[in-house]
């Protein structure tokens, strides 16, 4: 059946294969308007490829129709760009979909008067060059040496490549598959919080009644969520909330250099609360961490989570958040404590996991905040006097983030100390575990195994060559400013 219904004229069904992946491509085109070329109304089947004109970069991408609607303009579609992140997934409009017999090919950007600045887009980030070493692996494929189980599951955690629905266990493939059909389509494209408007990247379980907007109001304090403009500023008039409902437990002020990318400063906003200028040039900058306890506060864990799995794809934790820790990360300005991205942990986790799950919403990405909530992690671990790991699986940038908290921190240990360690040594210094250390130290090229144990092979020069090549931490944590206290084992039954 044609996509969008019938219109009451006859209709005359095409079929074609698209010139890039050789995939049927079903479409309906209005007889009346055949032969008009760009612009012409098709009408497109659910599961079929068109070329469509992404928001991202301004570009024809091939995509396939995931889902229609109708909207004031006509039918809108949702697509899915081939080999893209299911973050940019999103409607358009029929205008910017293409006939597939149209020889445009992807990677075609139309001719316009003004080019308009395209998003910007939370693509993947990738590994380049000698960031975490030379791997000495060859990709899948490229080389004649024989690609044993080891070096295909080394290759895709230092290449991040993620796991195919054919690899997991026919458990685990029922639940992806049930995971991917419930969360295919976005229910909400925009969340107003505080001053940003925020594109959404994948779907999250808000109630029925709030699912069906385009854009969702969002308190910066409470979390609380909106339909209606109206209903949040009447909210925000009554708020009492300034912070999160929980401990600081830790606060420090530091300049923030001009030269480090900030988003506070979108749509020509200044930034409040940070009009103060440093002795660098860059502006003062006031962070704070905030433990809050799922148990007492379990309303604001929940809104929390439902807001994180707007930009987590596999995030199961929804309601159920009274055995969890959530460790917000705010900016201080003139209004309150302004969330910018946690991390939770559970209470009494028998892995030794001391992160479940870690965000750092959009507008404030690519400020060191990511590894500034990793190395809170860790200190917490250190306090504990325990060894930790994030939960697993990681997201893909979550992999990223981990790895190169990991190398940077594991290079400066080992230049420190000239490389005479132990893998047992680093892991008591850094509470990184073992295996972590091991398959860092893989990525980097600095280990090989001897007669049944690992054996660190390093010089000054290798340590310095790689320290170039690794981030440095914009932000950095005082063990002395945090006042922080682990909870006590819970009580269990003694043998009798």
């Amino acid at each position: 059946m044609a996509a969008g219904g019938g219109s009451g004229r006859s209709e005359q069904a095409t079929t074609t294969m698209d010139h890039n992946t050789d995939v049927p491509v079903h479409l309906q085109k209005d007889d009346e308007s055949s032969g008009e070329v760009r612009g012409t109304k098709m009408k497109y089947d659910i599961g079929c490829y068109a070329h469509c004109l992404s928001s991202w970069d301004n570009v024809y991408h091939l995509a396939e129709i995931m889902d229609q609607r109708e909207s004031k303009d006509g039918i809108e579609y949702y697509v899915h760009y081939n080999e893209q992140n299911k973050r940019l997934d999103e409607w358009v409009s029929f205008t910017r979909l293409e006939d597939p017999k149209t020889e445009i090919g992807c990677g075609f950007q139309p001719e316009i008067g003004e080019n308009p600045a395209p998003l910007i887009a939370p693509t993947t980030p990738t590994i380049v060059g000698s960031s975490l070493g030379d791997t000495k692996l060859d990709a899948p494929g490229t080389s004649d040496r024989k690609l044993t189980r080891n070096l295909k599951r080394r290759y895709d955690e230092i290449h991040n490549v993620q796991k195919g629905l054919e690899e997991l266990s026919p458990i685990d493939q029922n639940l992806e598959k049930e995971h991917e059909e419930k969360t295919k389509v976005k229910n909400i494209q925009v969340v107003e919080l505080g001053k940003y408007e925020i594109d959404t990247w994948y779907y999250s379980p808000y109630p029925e009644e709030y699912s069906n907007v385009d854009k969702l109001y969002i308190c910066e304090f409470c979390l609380k969520y909106m339909k209606k403009r109206i209903t949040y500023k009447r909210h925000m008039m009554k708020c009492c909330y300034r912070h999160p409902p929980g401990n600081e437990i830790y606060r420090t002020v530091v300049a923030e250099q001009s030269s480090v990318p900030s988003d506070n400063k979108q749509n020509g906003e200044s930034t409040s609360g940070q009009s103060k200028l440093s002795e660098k040039g860059g502006s003062l900058q006031t962070l704070s961490v905030f433990e809050v306890d799922g148990q007492k506060s379990k309303l604001y864990g929940q809104n929390l989570c439902l807001l994180a799995k707007l930009f987590l794809d596999h995030k199961t934790l929804y309601y159920d958040v009274d055995s969890f820790l959530f460790y917000i990360l705010t900016e201080l300005d003139d209004y309150g404590h302004q969330i910018v991205g946690y991390f939770s942990k559970e209470k009494y986790s028998v892995e030794s996991y001391n992160l479940a799950c870690i965000l750092t919403l959009p507008p404030f990405q690519r400020k060191g905040y990511g590894r500034f909530l990793i190395t809170l992690a860790y200190e917490l671990s250190k306090k504990e006097g325990k060894i930790g790991t994030p939960e697993r699986p990681l997201s893909d940038l979550g992999q990223v983030s981990f790895r190169s908290y990991w190398g940077r921190v594991l290079l400066e240990v080992l230049r420190d100390h000239g490389g005479n360690l132990s893998i047992k040594d680093l892991s008591s210094m850094t509470a990184i575990r073992s295996d972590d250390i091991i398959n860092t130290l893989q990525s980097l090229n600095l280990i090989r195994y001897y007669k049944g144990q690992h054996i660190i092979s390093i010089s000054a020069k290798v340590i310095e060559e790689h320290m170039k090549s690794t981030s440095k931490t914009k932000w950095s944590i005082d063990p002395s400013k945090l006042h922080w206290t682990p909870l006590s084992n819970p009580l269990t039954r003694r043998p009798r």
